[in-house]
């Protein structure tokens, strides 16, 4: 066939298909940035004032489109990309399309994607039960993102609503010659809905890709009731580590590993048990008030490339007032406090100045589009 026909039937196929199938696709994004003092900010203890992206939320610009293929079938998509609102700078390690990169079907049997994607058990915390729908701030975000490793690259999900009960299982492939195993990583979900209360859980298990195959598991339980213009949430983890890879969630010391490469423990694992509890009050139309409260209790928790093995708790209390100028756009203050005791020290700090405490107070403004 020549060069020219081949040019008109595809140029056919496109408009014939738009006869039969309907497509929509959406630009969409948040633009995050506050001004932010910290009390404690290096391993001198000196404090800061700096700029920073976001408080609550990630700046994030994506697209969104579906396609109605008939009977019920439709096309879906989604790409995300995140940066730093304060410097203009490309986030998760400078990817494109960093935050999310999947394509599925959806239809009366739920979602089927495919992709990089957060994992079922992130979303679970994010959109029903974390009152602070996850902090952007490393002081109080790091119990959620450590428990649920927030997103995975080459994972299949699948998302389904059965009446009150609403079910999400994620797998992402380790894509490791020879292992199956190796490098992969399995995420659940689990919520029931009635009337104003709610209760759900998961389990996470990520698995590394050192020959001891090491794992990284979570359990949870979560629940939340709404009454009038107040909503309470309660929730529990149970985290068991021996890959490591938490720590840098955590913003603490690092988890043991099960190898001698950072000079930690052989075969120790990291067990941690965190608690968390907030509320959100909508005290007007325009004014809405948060306050949660994080704590975790860590065991064989490891001091860097030292090599000893410990015991540590720590903690945040956080509060967050927002009042919306408009459905897109909000003025917004926030404070928490933080400490480490024992193991559990921060690494921004170190143990050099004898600090353990981190006090934070923000101001900022959020868009969103």
């Amino acid at each position: 066939m020549k060069k020219s026909s081949m040019l008109l039937l595809a140029a056919g196929l496109t408009t014939g298909g738009a006869a039969f199938a309907q497509s929509s696709v959406t630009i969409y994004g948040i633009v995050d940035t506050s001004i932010r003092y910290l009390s404690n900010d290096n391993a001198q203890g000196s404090s800061n004032v700096r700029m920073d992206n976001g408080a609550i939320s990630n700046s994030r610009i994506g697209f969104k489109g579906t396609e109605d293929l008939g009977g019920g079938l439709k096309a879906v998509f989604r790409l995300e990309n995140g940066f730093s609102s304060d410097t203009g700078a490309a986030q998760q390690g400078g990817r494109l399309f960093g935050r999310q990169s999947w394509v599925g079907l959806a239809g009366d049997f739920g979602k089927v994607s495919v992709g990089r994607q957060n994992t079922a058990l992130f979303d679970l915390m994010a959109d029903h039960f974390d009152p602070l729908t996850v902090g952007n701030y490393e002081t109080n975000s790091w119990m959620p993102a450590a428990a649920t490793r927030v997103r995975s690259d080459n994972t299949v999900r699948y998302d389904g609503q059965f009446g009150p009960v609403a079910a999400s299982v994620s797998y992402a492939f380790g894509e490791q010659a020879g292992s199956t195993r190796s490098g992969s990583q399995i995420s659940t979900a689990l919520r029931y809905n009635n009337g104003g209360f709610a209760i759900g859980g998961g389990f996470q298990q990520t698995v590394d890709t050192t020959t001891a195959r090491n794992k990284a598991t979570t359990y949870n339980l979560s629940a939340s009731y709404a009454f009038g213009a107040a909503k309470v949430f309660a929730g529990y983890y149970r985290m068991k580590d021996a890959t490591g890879v938490n720590g840098a969630f955590m913003e603490t010391t690092n988890y043991s590993l099960a190898n001698t490469a950072n000079g930690n423990t052989v075969g120790v694992e990291r067990k941690d048990d965190g608690y968390f509890f907030g509320a959100n009050y909508q005290a007007t139309a325009a004014l809405s008030l948060t306050g949660g409260v994080y704590y975790d209790k860590s065991k064989n928790v490891a001091y860097q490339a030292l090599g000893n093995v410990g015991d540590g708790k720590r903690y945040t209390i956080v509060g967050v007032a927002e009042y919306a100028l408009s459905k897109r756009t909000q003025l917004y203050t926030t404070v928490d406090y933080n400490k480490a005791k024992d193991a559990a020290v921060y690494e921004i700090t170190n143990s050099a100045n004898g600090k353990s405490n981190l006090t934070t107070v923000g101001v900022g403004i959020r868009h969103i589009f």
